[in-house]
């Protein structure tokens, strides 16, 4: 049974507060997150900047963009803060990664900007492997469903990943794993239960007019108010941003802490830490996107987003 409403909001915002570690003076960098974006071609060097330039404001720590040859001079071009790799298309890249970075991360956030050449795409593939092997979170949005579409049991059984596709990119993710229609379904919220069941409870959140999160067993929906704005970029946002929370819900799940935030935990323990962690990240980014709009209107785009952080972690 899917949670939704105005009732439900302050006990979800506490399942959001609950999972924000604390800034002590004990911690080191790197503890809040080392969050790695897969993406970045010659045509779409704006995506996995906004995906990583999200985790890092959020509250990762570190933020990596493995990118093309053509994609890395741009990105390192918008911002200091990243650290921006050419990997997937240079010779023994593979070799690199899987043995330099990969074991230094948290969590990989594939598809932003990735594009659909098809040598690229198998790179990914073998990416994604390797870092189910080693347990990490794992975000497949945009171009990242085209490679899913092309392997569907790629993340099969994967409890640690997440899926967050558009209404378009669902209904082919529907066909191809059911084939069926969307709207052979009672509703979307079963259609998208359907989906993430048959891909062994991996957790789906379908983007829309209300985000249904769910994998396969557990469903919650967020229709925290957002904006009817559709720029792009808001998706590279939420991919980028559910990396940290992914880890931060794993880090609250598997060290005992003391919280007065009784309800959020309750909700944790009882949703789960992937399902929780997409929840929180689609509230705060629509947050964000609400904050941005009522600044900038219609004239609103991405990096207004990023410019309202603050101000969405204020209103938690």
């Amino acid at each position: 049974m899917a949670v939704r409403g105005a009732a439900m909001q302050p006990q979800l915002r506490e399942l959001s507060m609950c999972i924000v570690p604390p800034l002590t003076a004990s911690s080191h960098k790197g503890q809040a997150g080392r969050i790695a974006v897969v993406g970045g071609c010659k045509e779409y060097t704006g995506a996995p900047y906004y995906a990583a330039m999200s985790a890092l404001k959020l509250g990762a720590d570190l933020s990596f963009v493995f990118c093309t040859e053509s994609a890395a001079t741009p990105i390192k071009t918008y911002s200091p803060e990243l650290i921006v790799i050419p990997l997937l298309d240079t010779e023994g890249g593979m070799d690199v990664m899987t043995s330099h970075w990969l074991p230094r991360l948290h969590s990989l956030v594939v598809g932003p900007g990735l594009g659909r050449d098809a040598d690229i795409h198998q790179f990914t593939t073998k990416v994604v492997h390797k870092a189910i092997e080693r347990s990490l979170h794992v975000v497949v949005d945009a171009d990242g469903i085209a490679v899913l579409l092309d392997h569907p049991e790629l993340l099969e059984g994967c409890k640690t990943a997440v899926i967050t596709p558009n209404i378009a990119e669902f209904r082919r993710l529907c066909k191809n794993r059911l084939g069926k229609e969307v709207e052979d379904f009672p509703s979307l919220s079963d259609a998208a239960c359907a989906v993430a069941k048959s891909l062994t409870n991996v957790t789906i959140v379908v983007k829309g007019e209300v985000d249904i999160i769910t994998d396969g067993e557990k469903m919650l929906t967020c229709d925290v108010p957002g904006t009817l704005r559709r720029c792009g970029g808001q998706g590279d946002v939420l991919s980028g941003t559910m990396g940290t929370w992914l880890h931060w819900a794993h880090m609250k799940t598997e060290v005992a802490t003391t919280s007065h935030y009784h309800m959020g935990r309750a909700l944790l323990q009882h949703y789960g830490p992937v399902v929780s962690a997409a929840y929180a990240a689609c509230a705060f980014t629509r947050t964000c996107a609400r904050l941005a709009f009522e600044t900038h209107g219609r004239a609103m785009t991405t990096p207004n987003l990023l410019e309202n952080f603050s101000r969405a972690f204020a209103s938690i």
